[in-house]
């Protein structure tokens, strides 16, 4: 890697949390510091301009990497967008006519295979969430790797986004001075540093209510099934005079309850800017009939996070995501195993 240093951004509320971090073999990362500055430039989790908006990355990274020491050139950012979309997916992929031990390299293929769906030519794919995979129609299973089997399937879940919306972050991040390293959907970032590990046994509702967009994610068994954007937030659900606006927040909550997946859901956990949370907790409660919950920055294992941590969810939630794609993208698999498989191939080819 050219650069070991980068740093996460996250850009959807009045502020840009930014987390400077450096790569740690194989693949992990390890925090180096963390910087908060007010933002302009930004709207609904979009770039509404692009000269502000380009002017406070460069802002919050050049204090980070004062405040760290550190020379950061990559960055990878939040997004999100109205037109973000969960499309479901599948595929499968023949291993061999005389079965074999399935490999990383058939994984990545059969979810491959699995991705190639048709968007609008204004779209693009932004994550590739794999649900669940199964071998010869046995379902439910969470890692093939090693099983064995005639044919590989998938069930995944495609995250797609206006294409507009990434070229614009990319293009503003560049301007600030810096390589667009990659994204990642607000919700999907944030939703790894909420959920708990008991929460990634059932089928919760997260949302993620910021100043003036909400973003709602369905998580199944860990696994984000469906997501919406709203154009609504935390401005929206007080009067002027300082007042609940339970009128607006009930016709709110009953979009929530039309998803799909809502019929499955034990839990609603939400996270909120602002002191509107304690009553926006004990009326989702009674209108939703449900466990209702306060969102929480988890902590990982010895991790030192300042007080404010809820409000790095989003940019460390991203650290979360790509140590997660690191580990499908450096799999292994050993000599032996790999020249049975060639042969295997070889045999299904000509016999």
């Amino acid at each position: 890697m050219m650069n070991k240093y980068f740093a996460a951004i996250d850009t959807k509320s009045d502020e840009i949390s930014a987390v400077a971090s450096r790569w740690r073999d194989p693949g992990s990362c390890v925090l180096e510091g963390f910087c908060r500055v007010r933002c302009k430039g930004f709207k609904k989790g979009m770039v509404a301009d692009a000269a502000e908006a380009a002017n406070s990355i460069a802002t919050v990274l050049d204090k980070l990497m004062r405040k760290t020491g550190k020379n950061i050139q990559n960055v990878y950012a939040t997004i999100s967008s109205e037109s973000v979309n969960v499309m479901p997916s599948s595929g499968v992929v023949l291993l061999s006519k005389y079965g074999r031990e399935v490999t990383e390299t058939d994984i990545k293929r059969c979810i491959e295979v699995g991705s190639t769906i048709k968007i609008g030519l204004d779209k693009e794919p932004l994550h590739k969430i794999v649900k669940d995979f199964y071998i010869d129609d046995e379902k439910g299973i969470r890692n093939p790797l090693n099983l064995e089997g005639v044919k590989l399937g998938v069930d995944i879940n495609i995250v797609t986004i206006n294409s507009s919306v990434l070229r614009n972050m990319a293009k503003c991040i560049a301007q600030a001075g810096f390589v667009p390293a990659g994204f990642v959907f607000s919700g999907l970032a944030v939703g790894y540093r909420i959920l708990s590990d008991e929460d990634n046994f059932k089928t919760v509702v997260f949302l993620n209510i910021c100043k003036s967009v909400t973003e709602v994610m369905v998580f199944s068994r860990g696994i984000l099934s469906e997501s919406i954007v709203v154009s609504m937030g935390a401005n929206d659900f007080y009067s002027q005079t300082n007042e609940f606006e339970k009128c607006k927040v009930e016709s709110f909550f009953i979009a929530i309850t039309k998803l799909k997946e809502w019929k499955k859901n034990n839990k609603v956990i939400i996270l909120g800017e602002g002191s509107f949370m304690d009553d926006l907790l004990d009326f989702a409660e009674k209108f939703f009939k449900l466990p209702v919950f306060p969102g929480i920055c988890h902590v990982r294992t010895f991790e030192e996070l300042p007080p404010e941590r809820a409000c790095y969810a989003g940019s460390l939630g991203v650290l979360n995501h790509i140590e997660k794609e690191n580990i499908w993208r450096h799999g292994n698999t050993g000599f032996i195993k790999a020249s049975i498989n060639n042969m295997l191939r070889f045999m299904d080819h000509y016999f």
